[in-house]
């Protein structure tokens, strides 16, 4: 499926329109509003979501009524599931009733000839929502576990047009609604899919049915993996190695292995590179829409603010080491906990990184606690 969706809805105005507020804009499928509500601009809104939650990307709003139209851009928000409210933010704030964030107008700019049409409740509002360009394929891995799915989880799914089933024959049924028709074993191409469900035994297993570009969402969650996934790189070997304060010393313990990072902002990743400098960093591409999408920056590339940007949402990143690197250090687990104890690391995270690495948890922490 390619090419740009359209979704279509109605509303109705109302005496107490007025289109005053200068950071949103609203439509509700309620028929009663006062003048309070300066953002709403229609009543009766309907269908509500109706095909809104398909679309993705930049999209363009265009409000009708008789001969005058206003024009809208933004990002379309992919967990929008609302059955009563239709917002679109100038703020990047998501949340399931907004549609669009980051947008080019709220209500106070619209044009006032048009805002005085919509306070009259004989107004028919015609607003048409077209994707702007085709947006990167999303490849939704589900890989198994206890956990349900989420509800932006199963909205996702039920927009898929091609799922890969990878888990071998009898696997559970996921608990989501799957509309396509199943694909057992690896296709050949997934790239004419707009959104691809894979049904994984490992997320390892989806790495062939992730066509370059895509944007990857795992459930359950796991963070990290997504983005070697979406970097077309295999999510192991790797090391979830916690936070950036113990990178280095993980690194030069285990020379060939891919390190997985957690990082509440960007503070301490350029000292990492520059400790690290053959490594190939991963961010996750700050664009709005579903999932992870790999933002690489090559090894000897100065970081700047643009690529730093992604972890305000999803504060994840990974160090690939370079290919020519030699396997992983000839280092017993006792041997490995004395040098990470010796490079600054706490017996907490001693452990985490032996546990990592296939250590029993409890001997983990006997090995770190040792001096």
């Amino acid at each position: 499926m390619t090419g740009q969706r359209t979704a279509r809805l109605t509303a109705t105005g109302h005496p107490a329109v007025t289109g005053r507020h200068g950071k949103t804009l609203e439509l509700t499928a309620g028929n009663a509003i006062t003048e309070r509500a300066s953002c709403i601009v229609g009543v009766a809104t309907n269908p509500l979501p109706g095909a809104l939650p398909t679309l993705r990307g930049r999209v363009r709003l265009e409000l009708t009524t008789g001969d005058r139209t206003a024009v809208v851009e933004g990002e379309a928000n992919p967990s929008f599931a609302s059955p009563d409210r239709l917002v679109v933010r100038r703020s990047a704030v998501l949340d399931p009733d907004t549609f669009l964030v980051n947008a080019t107008a709220a209500a106070g700019d619209l044009d006032r000839d048009l805002v005085a049409e919509l306070s009259d409740p004989g107004t028919r509002l015609e607003m048409t929502a077209t994707e702007l360009t085709t947006p990167d394929a999303v490849v939704l891995v589900l890989t198994g576990g206890s956990l349900p799915p989420s509800p932006p989880i199963g909205t996702l799914a039920a927009q898929a047009d091609l799922v890969v089933d990878l888990t071998g024959p009898g696997a559970p049924r996921p608990a989501v609604d799957l509309p396509a028709r199943r694909v057992h074993g690896v296709p050949e191409t997934t790239e004419a899919a707009r959104t691809t469900v894979v049904l994984a035994a490992h997320p390892a297993a989806a790495a062939p049915a992730v066509p370059p570009g895509a944007r990857v969402v795992l459930w359950p969650p796991t963070p990290g993996t997504d983005l070697l996934l979406a970097a077309g790189l295999p999510p192991t070997p790797a090391v979830l190695a916690g936070s950036l304060a113990h990178a280095a010393a993980t690194a030069t313990a285990l020379a060939a292995t891919t390190l997985v990072l957690e990082s509440a902002d960007g503070a301490g990743i350029a000292p990492l590179r520059d400790r690290l400098p053959e490594h190939l960093l991963l961010l996750p591409d700050p664009a709005v829409g579903w999932g992870v999408k790999a933002y690489a920056v090559t090894p000897g590339r100065p970081l700047d603010d643009a690529d730093l940007a992604g972890l305000a949402r999803s504060p994840t990143l990974a160090l690939v080491p370079p290919p020519d690197r030699p396997g992983p250090l000839a280092i017993d687990p006792a041997a490995l906990a004395a040098a990470l104890r010796s490079a600054g690391l706490s017996g907490r995270d001693t452990a985490y990184v032996l546990a990592a690495l296939g250590v029993g948890r409890r001997e983990a922490y006997r090995l770190a606690a040792e001096r």
